[in-house]
């Protein structure tokens, strides 16, 4: 096993507008964003025969600028069976760093939901593809809020003038990027599903979502506020197991990854798109994820949370990939996703971006 350290000046990338307001945010939550802040992880290579390749990584995310201009963050990628390596780059967040993971909140929703009903109906197809027509959510009016349906009826929402708990008719069946869809399925039960998480708090929330996909047995997945769509607290090494469950075919969503996918790009689809955060990037959305299958990407399967935190499987669905760190920029999102994605191409061709 080799060990290397890399550390390289911080700077920004400025790539595409930022969505909508969707994930927490704000002064109360800023102080629960990033903890557990340890000494970095050096570039540890767990899986020999990946050297070549993680090699062509590691020196992708300490060299090219497209990684350096990230700041702080932890990557890691592996298998079904575990990690092949990982790394700290320009600081000391690590696998085990608790972070805000925003969106990356949505992918554990969409599994969690595929597990309690097995086969998704229209229901399922309407609320977690995100054409429902409820999408209104102001995230900073759950900040407060004590239970799922607290958060979901508090306002005003996004529009500055309903609550979170409007219902547009005129996006039905629309794709519109927006955590309303899934507030409005935990809130309203609309498939009934046992047990009803409509008063969760997120304490409860936690409980059940996080011993639903874990086998009885939470390893971490925490909310710090009730919304299942952006709501979770926890660390790259406990996401790493939910995507390690994933690719063991242990949760029902593995056979659901890019499955009934919608058009998102408005531009390219103004019959069937309304709003999405990949503004220039003609990509499609299945159940709780994204496949970035757009001109010229790879087709992998991801759930980018707003404040950078970026999971993925690569497209043959062999390989998982994270990259971990906490930026209110505006753009953390889109920055680390092209970030990734020079990762993700490194780790396959074995030479570095």
């Amino acid at each position: 096993m080799r060990k290397y350290l890399y550390l390289l000046p911080i700077s920004l990338l400025f790539a595409c507008p930022p969505p909508p307001s969707e994930d927490p945010l704000s002064s109360l939550l800023s102080t629960l964003a990033l903890s557990n802040i340890q000494v970095p992880a050096e570039y540890t290579v767990v899986d020999s025969a990946k050297q070549t390749q993680l090699d062509a990584v590691e020196a992708t995310a300490t060299k090219n600028s497209t990684c350096t201009k990230l700041g702080a963050f932890y990557w890691e990628i592996g298998d079904a069976t575990g990690t092949y390596g990982y790394s700290s780059v320009n600081g000391s967040i690590n696998g085990s760093t608790i972070l805000l993971i925003a969106s990356a909140s949505k992918w554990i929703w969409g599994a969690y939901v595929l597990e309690k009903v097995g086969t998704p109906t229209t229901v399922e197809q309407s609320y977690l593809r995100m054409r429902s027509g409820y999408d209104n959510l102001d995230d900073n009016k759950c900040n407060l809020a004590l239970t799922v349906n607290a958060c979901f009826t508090n306002g005003p929402g996004r529009d500055g003038i309903n609550n979170n708990n409007y219902y547009n008719s005129g996006d039905l069946n629309y794709f519109y990027y927006n955590g309303a869809h899934f507030q409005a399925y935990a809130a309203l039960n609309p498939s009934g599903l046992t047990p009803a998480l409509t008063t969760y708090t997120r304490a409860q929330l936690a409980a059940e979502i996080g011993n639903t996909l874990f086998g009885g047995s939470n390893p971490g997945i925490d909310y710090a506020v009730p919304q299942p769509a952006g709501g979770v607290r926890t660390s790259a090494s406990i996401y790493a197991q939910f995507l390690r469950r994933i690719l063991n075919s242990n949760l029902t969503i593995r056979n659901y990854l890019g499955a009934d996918l919608v058009p998102t790009l408005p531009s390219a689809h103004p019959t069937q798109a309304k709003y999405s955060p990949f503004v220039f990037e003609d990509v499609h959305y299945s159940y709780g994820h994204w496949v970035e299958d757009s001109s010229g990407n790879d087709a992998a399967f991801s759930s980018p949370g707003k404040f950078g935190f970026y999971p993925w499987i690569d497209p043959t669905v062999t390989t998982y990939g994270i990259i971990a760190r906490y930026s209110t920029s505006g753009l953390a999102y889109a920055e680390s996703v092209y970030c990734g994605r020079l990762l993700r191409k490194a780790f396959a061709t074995g030479v570095e971006q």
